[in-house]
């Protein structure tokens, strides 16, 4: 029964073993973190909630305005950025091979007659956003953007129908 047991359990151990990127850029961004020729920001979705606890000069807000504004960045895991200069389009060339697109959903690309390309994707369900990711490629500028987290739409909706009420 123990054999039977461990036979059974073995194919998960492996699986869990292995790490799979939470998102697009992962990847890239644990690879060239440490790259000189690349200029990179992190941002914790830590930062987010520490807005909420601070005592921010928000005075040309209203309280509405700011609660609405709470509520849609309150669930951001993080936001990453790798950007670089050398090597631009072969950075973009190997980055459109690597990415699993076919997991997101294309929301725009914009292909220039410059050979600058833009694209942005997004993973979500119904209303709720999980992951807002941009690529950037030009002759000159390669950048990779990626905003994790829950962005609900409506919530959105609701921050949009605050301001304009003032």
């Amino acid at each position: 029964m123990k054999l039977i047991l461990l036979l059974l359990l073995l194919p998960l151990t492996s699986a869990f073993g292995q790490k799979l990127p939470q998102d697009a850029i992962s990847t890239y961004f644990s690879e060239y973190v440490d790259d000189p020729d690349f200029s990179v920001v992190y941002v914790s979705g830590k930062v987010f909630g520490l807005f909420k606890d601070a005592n921010l000069d928000l005075n040309e807000l209203d309280e509405e305005e700011v609660k609405a504004v709470f509520d849609v960045v309150k669930d951001i895991q993080g936001i990453r950025v790798l950007h670089t200069e050398q090597n631009a389009m072969a950075r973009w060339k190997e980055a459109k091979k690597r990415i699993p697109t076919d997991k997101y959903e294309l929301l725009f690309k914009v292909r220039t007659a410059d050979g600058d390309n833009v694209e942005a994707f997004i993973q979500d369900e119904e209303a709720v956003i999980s992951e807002l990711f941009l690529l950037i490629g030009a002759q000159d500028n390669f950048a990779m953007l990626s905003f994790v987290g829950v962005v609900d739409l409506t919530k959105l909706s609701d921050l949009q129908r605050a301001i304009e009420r003032n």
